[in-house]
């Protein structure tokens, strides 16, 4: 069991990865998109950025608590899982790195 815990906790950080990549590409789009609204005296680029933007934080808000459950489901299973990322949880929650990179905290 320990084995495959280690084996979803290395797909989680990967996905984890994945969704900072994600926060990044739209924060630096998402700058385009404001000045382009302002060119062109629009705002749909704006509402679709602030749509994506939520979108995100909800995704790494869920795996925030992916990670979370999957701590509980090690300590039931009195599993050792990887320690260089605080004990199998990563060092800043997935949704607090993604509301940095967005600059919404």
């Amino acid at each position: 069991m320990s084995n495959d815990l280690r084996r979803e906790q290395v797909t989680l950080l990967r996905f984890e990865k994945q969704i900072a990549g994600l926060a990044a590409a739209l924060a630096a789009c998402g700058t385009a998109a404001k000045a382009a609204d302002g060119k062109l005296h629009a705002s749909q680029g704006a509402e679709s950025f602030s749509e994506m933007q939520a979108a995100l934080l909800q995704l790494a808000e869920v795996t925030d608590k992916a990670h979370e459950a999957m701590n509980a489901k090690a300590i039931e299973a009195s599993a050792t899982i990887f320690e260089a990322a605080g004990g199998g949880l990563p060092k800043i929650p997935p949704s607090k790195v993604v509301a940095s990179i967005l600059g919404l905290g």
